[in-house]
Order: structure tokens, then C-alpha cells, then sequence
């Protein structure tokens, strides 16, 4: 009788450190899938971002100085989505990049001296 309770006592802590670790490595897929999921809300975010300030520069009418950093920017942004697409980047790096643009890019808005309720808000 005890060994028959001894190799059920087994079977279940070998079947239940399975089923954890199984657990365990489905919430790390799910969160590198989160995380991949987050950067590319921040690519579409900065994509929406630059049509907006190509909005603006032409309703504001920004000089030539003004449309040339857009259009500057429009080509990083291009690369950006390249390598996000392609997979081709780190993650980190990637959303360095992101924030840089973005800085950028609302760097344009002061300059512009767009009104408030025209500035793109980023939520």
C-alpha cells in the first residue's frame, strides 16, 4: 500500500513540474509576443504621427527648411518599418529609434507653432 501511494505521490509531482513548466514557457512566448505587439503599436503610432505632420507643415505652411526635415524624417521612417517588417532589428534599439523620430517629429509641431488642438497626441 505505500508503495502504491509512494509511486502515485510520483507520477503526479513529475506530471504536475511538466504542466508548470509548460506554464512557464507558454507566459515567456506570450510575453515576447506582448512585447513584439507593444513595438509595433509604437511604429504604427509614429507612422499615423508623420502623416499628421506632413498634415501640419503644409496647413501651417512651413518653409522649405521645414518640408526638407519632414521628408528627411519620412525616409528614417521608411527604413524604421523595413526592418521592423523584415524582422530585422533589435527590439530595444528599434524603440530607441521610435522615440527619437518621435521627438523629432513633435520638435516640427513647435516649430510650426501649432495650435493645441491640432498637436498629435501620443496615448
Amino acid at each position: 500500500m505505500k508503495a502504491l501511494i509512494l509511486t502515485i505521490a510520483t507520477v503526479i509531482t513529475f506530471s504536475g513540474s511538466t504542466v508548470l513548466a509548460y506554464e512557464r514557457h507558454e507566459e515567456r512566448v506570450a510575453y515576447a509576443g506582448d512585447r513584439r505587439d507593444s513595438l509595433e503599436r509604437h511604429v504604427n503610432h509614429l507612422n499615423r504621427m508623420l502623416e499628421h505632420v506632413r498634415w501640419q507643415a503644409r496647413h501651417y505652411r512651413g518653409d522649405w527648411r521645414i518640408r526638407r526635415e519632414v521628408e528627411n524624417i519620412s525616409r528614417e521612417v521608411d527604413r524604421l518599418n523595413h526592418r521592423f517588417r523584415s524582422g530585422d532589428y533589435s527590439g530595444w534599439r528599434l524603440r530607441r529609434e521610435v522615440d527619437r523620430l518621435h521627438d523629432r517629429l513633435h520638435g516640427i509641431e513647435d516649430r510650426l507653432h501649432v495650435r493645441s488642438r491640432d498637436v498629435y497626441r501620443w496615448d
